[in-house]
């Protein structure tokens, strides 16, 4: 009988394998990247209308989610994030070493993810002069999910002939 699928019964995250508290950390932090843009795409939906900041004028997150700027091609840019951040989940949980070409797609998900967190963050500091807590908490969390992941996952090497 064929067992079913769960992230700590895969092969590569299994008990006292190399990389194994990385590879669960990578998981989570991708977790948490995704937990912080549901109230982004909730308020950018109209669902909620409260996108609650610490204290202070230097944050106004509602502001930032809504301004035409997080609305590429017209589709709020929590649920690009969402689905963004989903696929890199999947690709955490299927990429091991039998896998190279899912290897090799993680390791440009994760430069991709990388690069818009950090255009974003540099987008809200310099042309916005605000910050949303909420996006930092994304760019903080893919921050590290690249970091956990490469260290969990050593550089694909080509195989000798």
């Amino acid at each position: 009988m064929r067992t079913p699928f769960s992230p700590s019964s895969a092969p590569y995250l299994s008990d006292g394998d190399i990389g194994d508290l990385e590879n669960k950390a990578a998981i989570a932090c991708c977790a948490v990247a995704i937990a912080t843009l549901v109230p982004v795409a909730l308020t950018q939906l109209g669902v909620i209308h409260n996108l609650p900041d610490p204290p202070g004028s230097l944050f106004d997150s509602k502001q930032i989610v809504k301004s035409d700027v997080a609305y590429p091609l017209g589709i709020p840019d929590g649920l690009l994030g969402i689905a963004s951040y989903a696929a890199t989940l999947t690709l955490l949980l299927t990429a091991n070493p039998e896998r190279p070409v899912l290897q090799r797609l993680l390791r440009a998900k994760l430069a991709v993810d990388a690069g818009m967190a950090a255009k974003n963050v540099r987008k809200q500091v310099t042309k916005m002069g605000k910050i949303c807590t909420w996006c930092m908490g994304t760019a903080v969390a893919t921050a590290g999910v690249v970091y956990f992941a490469r260290k969990a996952r050593p550089a694909v090497r080509p195989q000798a002939a």
